[in-house]
């Protein structure tokens, strides 16, 4: 078996040479050939990806935060490849991993690998762009990609609440009508999303039970802005005990949603800045990876 492992020297708190040495330890020892590269920019990561392409290993592991293994699905979807997968958290809150109960611990993470088995999982097209697990706008949105990458090394998730804390008394409402299925929805918004996970920026929690990676479906979350501080509290104490239904917000499996927005204004694409457009579609792509875990 050989396996392609991409490691971004960048993620999380930077031991990634130190982490990346286990992880190949242990691939070797389980049996697999092994071609291991550290990426510092994106262009490299890009690179290294362009061979994968083209050489087809037999296991591609993405090392990382959510945004490594996002670049991955997309540079592949771009070229109409399909390989299997793994993945390896070393982000900072790492939301993907933490939907599919991969281990932290990334040498327990590629044990995981070499014994699980490719599981079917579904993406997100955000315009013609694929994400893998969310795009969204508003509070706590600017945080993933704004926090400062020393910081995120320094404290981790907390880098992203101090960003989000820093942000929210400037968070401008987001008008937008929205057909969801069939559905038509309208408002002011402080917080939207379209997600296939149950963590987002590791603020936001959905219930495990009406989240499903396979089914086709996508969730739409929407956070009215609020017009006081008590609606402001209610917001927060609904998000805090993860019921995510209400009068203030809203939530629906969806598979396809498309945004009419008053003006543009900017998204977040697996913590990747993406501009927004006066109409925003969005749908679900079912199956469209093998993830193996």
């Amino acid at each position: 078996m050989e396996i392609w492992t991409m490691i971004n020297a960048r993620a999380g708190r930077q031991r990634a040479r130190e982490n990346g040495e286990r992880i190949r330890r242990v691939f070797a020892l389980g049996g697999a050939r092994v071609k291991t590269a550290y990426t510092e920019t994106l262009e490299e990561a890009e690179s290294f990806l362009e061979k994968a392409a083209q050489e087809r290993p037999d296991l591609l592991v993405c090392c990382g935060g959510d945004g490594t293994l996002s670049q991955a699905v997309n540079a592949l979807t771009r070229r109409g490849v399909r390989l299997p997968l793994g993945f390896i958290p070393m982000g900072t809150t790492n939301d993907f991993a933490s939907s599919l109960g991969i281990a932290k611990e990334p040498a327990r993470a590629a044990e995981q690998i070499l014994k699980g088995v490719p599981h079917p999982l579904d993406l997100g097209r955000f315009q013609d762009r694929a994400f893998l697990y969310v795009a969204s706008f508003g509070a706590f949105t600017q945080a993933s990609y704004k926090a400062d990458q020393g910081m995120k090394a320094a404290f981790g998730h907390l880098a992203y609440i101090f960003e989000s804390a820093k942000e929210l008394p400037f968070v401008r409402p987001c008008a937008a009508r929205i057909e969801a299925d069939g559905e038509e929805l309208e408002g002011e918004y402080f917080f939207g999303a379209v997600s296939n996970s149950i963590s987002l920026g590791g603020v936001v929690k959905l219930d495990p039970e009406q989240v499903c990676l396979d089914d086709g479906q996508l969730e739409l979350t929407l956070v009215r802005s609020p017009k006081n501080p008590l609606e402001m509290g209610q917001i927060f104490q609904m998000i805090s005990a993860g019921k995510l239904q209400g009068e203030m917000v809203t939530t629906r499996s969806v598979s396809r949603a498309v945004f009419h927005c008053r003006e543009p204004f900017p998204w977040s694409l697996d913590g990747e800045y993406a501009p927004g457009e006066e109409q925003v579609e969005i749908a679900a792509v079912p199956q469209r990876i093998y993830l193996v875990y």
